[in-house]
């Protein structure tokens, strides 16, 4: 017999119910009292634990220490005196309350150890790796060239040095003086669990609030969401997979980690082309030839500095007009895409020819002594003195930028997009994707404007009334 919210038995016991907590039972049957018909009656027990419908209400979202919600169910459990939890591994509650059913069924008949065994197998042992024992480990299985996977690192180390407040000075830059020795033991020895999600947002919204005008900090945007691609990419599948026995923290660092959106990467020319490189012939070509080559090698072919470094003579294809960019015994490309073959102008073949016969050696650029690539410390290239040398050269002549090599690879590709098209543009700079072209230049061979001056004739034209001095009034 029910009463109100509730049901009354035997001995004016009432029991209050919520659907999902109960299950409505026939327990035999008895005459309605207004019609005299027989009818069943019900009546609701409690939903035992191997029923979901008990778990509906019990299972919850766990919340940190820091104060964030896990996105999935959990479950307390005492079983024979023993107290346990379990995450349900879902963020549907319907789904978890059956999970939730199932786990406390197979305690029934497996026991607490067999189920423990199912439900929660033993991790695996020794702590959370730290940066140095995570990259170390990363780069003995990842396929990126080394100096691919050596940014990836740099990236990582970057950002944990700024989460540590890692104080940073021109010590880190020497080696042999063992400052990048102390900066880096700072970084590496410290434990991958630093990097949660919390922290890492407030790395990029600080990094980004460091700049001091709306330029700069459209900069920092891009540099941010690339610094976290880069360190990102040292925990991807492909290499965790590889890494069972190296603990990660729960959240993986940088997992569902949120990007800027992207900034316009539109190149805007503020050089004249044309008297950079005869200014830099009449002043270069007998006190620093081995710069001005460097320069030609960028602005008529695209080189990339590091393609430049190490560029053989060999590559150099005089008969048929054009530079072979390949791997070498001494260089590794940025990517496969970058491999092929790029045409040069009679006039610049003519000036290399004069450079060959005076070349000493198999490097098409002289005046380096080791071999480039990444070092431990770093990037390191064969001729930076020649490089740094450019560098001046071309600020004190009016290039801003802060790569001042590579902006004339990037005039190259302003100019071979307004002659040829974006198309032809992409291959020589052999970018992946004509996409990536299409975001660093616009395609427009000609000029789309109106003559709107023309429709100003003289009939047509109202003059303008100059504006007098007013009077001063007492």
């Amino acid at each position: 017999m029910h009463t109100g919210n509730g049901i009354k038995l035997s001995g004016s016991k009432v029991l209050h119910v919520t659907d999902h907590r109960y299950i409505t039972e026939q327990t035999g049957s008895d005459l309605n009292p207004k019609s005299g018909k027989p009818v069943a009656n019900q009546i609701r027990r409690m939903a035992g634990k191997n029923d979901s419908r008990y778990w509906r209400a019990r299972i919850f979202k766990p919340v940190n220490d820091r104060g964030e919600t896990s996105p999935h169910y959990s479950m307390r459990l005492q079983f024979r005196r023993r107290r346990m939890a379990f995450s349900l591994g879902t963020g549907n509650a319907e789904a978890a309350a059956r999970i939730a059913a199932s786990i406390y069924t197979d305690f029934l008949t497996l026991g607490v150890d067999g189920a423990q065994a199912k439900h929660r197998p033993k991790k695996i042992a020794g702590n959370i790796a730290t940066v140095g024992e995570w990259i170390k480990a990363a780069r003995s299985v990842a396929a990126a060239n080394a100096a691919t996977f050596a940014q990836y690192a740099a990236s990582l180390r970057k950002i944990v040095g700024d989460v540590l407040r890692v104080k940073r000075s021109k010590k880190r830059f020497g080696p042999k003086g063992g400052g990048a020795k102390e900066y880096r033991r700072a970084i590496e020895t410290a434990s991958l669990e630093i990097l949660s999600p919390s922290v890492i947002q407030k790395w990029r919204l600080e990094y980004v609030k460091r700049a001091k005008t709306p330029a700069e900090e459209r900069s920092r945007m891009t540099s941010c969401n690339s610094t976290l691609r880069q360190a990102r990419s040292l925990f991807g599948r492909k290499i965790v997979r590889f890494l069972p026995e190296t603990r990660l923290p729960e959240p993986k660092p940088f997992e569902s980690v949120e990007f800027f959106p992207r900034q316009s990467a539109k190149y805007f020319s503020r050089i004249d082309a044309k008297a950079l490189v005869r200014q830099a012939r009449n002043e270069l070509a007998e006190s620093d030839a081995p710069a001005l080559l460097a320069m030609l090698l960028a602005i008529s072919a695209g080189l990339r500095k590091s393609e430049i470094d190490t560029l053989y003579w060999h590559q150099v294809d005089f008969t048929r007009g054009v530079i072979r960019v390949e791997n070498t015994e001494t260089a590794s490309l940025k990517s496969p895409d970058s491999r092929g073959e790029v045409p040069i102008d009679a006039s610049v073949v003519a000036m290399l020819r004069g450079f060959r016969a005076r070349a000493t050696g198999a490097f098409v650029i002289e005046g380096g002594e080791g071999s480039s690539g990444p070092k431990m410390w770093g990037r390191h290239y064969r001729v930076q003195g020649v490089f740094n040398r450019v560098s001046a050269w071309l600020r004190k002549h009016g290039v801003t930028a802060r790569k001042p090599l590579h902006e004339l690879r990037k005039e190259l590709g302003a100019l071979i997009t307004a002659e040829h098209g974006i198309y032809a543009a992409s291959r020589v700079l052999r970018h992946a994707d004509v996409s990536t072209t299409a975001r660093h230049y616009t395609d427009l061979k000609t000029r789309p404007t109106i003559a709107v001056g023309d429709w100003l004739t003289a009939e047509n034209v109202v003059p303008m009334k100059r504006a007098g001095r007013r009077k001063a009034t007492a």
